[in-house]
């Protein structure tokens, strides 16, 4: 275009031709002007990284809340692109969807001085963690001849986390608890003589050392302390994801019962502590929560299997359990899910010699079935 704007501005001159020297003139000026815009666009703009986390539920709404700051020349007739996992799908505007990535593209401008903030609106519809891989504004030239790409090339810290479903699991066995501990239960051998809960009326046989004077004496007869019950039933959760040398068909629905598990775990007060035999770089190779109770327990357990996917590195089964064992820590109630070995199943046959309930948790036609682990199994698979 140069080339051909000094040919005419030749000739202009060569045969004294005014008005189009002028023309072609005011032509060359704006052309001079386009590509100084375009050379200096994108100078002074930024994009707001500040970290951000949000946690969802299948089928609950959020979005994505983009804001940018433009200092230096005025956007116009842009697009924003922006790419991200897809677990989440936008509501608003249309996408693509490319393998296991949500493509969307939105008019954009952003004139000087101006903050802009640019929302997408999503639904979140299946377990996993959702981030942003690309973020491009692309303004195309005034006569199509290219475009400008800005492109941020940093890491963007903004994440959406979506917890898996909770399904149903049948046939669940309730055992009574039987070793000493700190946590109260509806039936047990041991009591905390240290927190009494109320009195009730003396029987033959309560020890002497129980009786409430004061009570005694108000109610004009002798009256017995009542103590809770209290007992271990701390939850380890053994969640193997691999099936031989690959990941589990299943994986989805043992992640789904696994997580109506740690929901009953929260609601009835229980302690637990999880591992999964996810490859890890760190002094624990593998993924390990260690014991605890309450939201932020189960927050970070979901975390845990908000994270699996089919492209998992998994770590032996038997490795875990092994390292496990060896660091000699006492469960009350061990649940296994997934699948097991003849070498697995002997190290829980030792955890069952440690006084440690041992439940399965399988899947059957799609139902999610937890019975006792018996030890004639490995005489069974034997």
């Amino acid at each position: 275009m140069r080339t051909f704007l000094f040919l005419l501005i030749t000739i202009a001159f060569l045969f004294g031709e005014s008005w189009m020297l002028f023309i072609v003139a005011s032509i060359a000026v704006f052309l001079y002007l386009h590509n100084f815009y375009f050379r200096k666009l994108g100078e002074k703009f930024y994009f707001d990284n500040n970290k951000e986390l949000t946690r969802l539920n299948v089928d609950t709404e959020g979005e994505w809340l983009l804001t940018f700051v433009n200092e230096g020349y005025p956007i116009v007739k842009g697009a924003l692109s922006i790419s991200f996992d897809d677990c989440i799908e936008p509501t608003t505007y249309p996408f693509i969807k490319n393998r296991s990535f949500i493509e969307v593209n939105i008019p954009f401008k952003a004139w000087t001085n101006e903050q802009v903030e640019v929302r997408i609106p999503f639904l979140a519809i299946k377990r996993g963690v959702s981030r942003i891989y690309r973020l491009e504004v692309k303004v195309h030239h005034l006569f199509g001849s290219g475009a400008v790409v800005l492109n941020y090339n940093e890491i963007i810290k903004k994440k959406k986390l979506v917890y898996p479903l909770r399904k149903f699991l049948h046939n669940i066995e309730n055992k009574p608890v039987l070793l000493h501990g700190y946590q109260e239960t509806s039936s047990s051998l041991f009591y905390d003589p240290m927190q009494p809960i109320g009195t009730r009326e003396y029987v033959n046989g309560d020890s002497f050392q129980h009786i409430n004077w004061k009570a005694s004496a108000r109610m004009q007869k002798l009256q017995t302390k009542v103590f809770p019950n209290n007992g271990a039933r701390t939850w380890l959760f053994v969640l193997n994801i691999s099936d031989g040398h690959s990941i589990n068909r299943d994986l989805e629905e043992l992640i789904s019962f696994t997580a109506y598990l740690i929901e009953q775990a929260v609601k009835e007060n229980i302690a637990f502590a999880f591992a999964i035999n996810v490859r890890t770089h760190g002094d624990i190779p593998y993924f390990y929560l260690s014991e605890g109770e309450g939201k932020i327990q189960r927050q970070k357990a979901f975390e845990m299997l908000s994270m699996l996917s089919f492209h998992t590195f998994p770590l032996p089964h038997l490795f875990m359990l092994k390292d496990i064992e060896k660091k000699d820590m006492s469960f009350p109630i061990i649940i296994h899910v997934g699948e097991s070995a003849i070498q697995t199943d002997r190290i829980l046959l030792s955890f069952k010699r440690k006084n440690s309930t041992i439940f399965k948790l399988d899947t059957i036609n799609g139902q999610g079935v937890m019975k006792e682990w018996k030890q004639y199994q490995i005489e069974k698979q034997a």
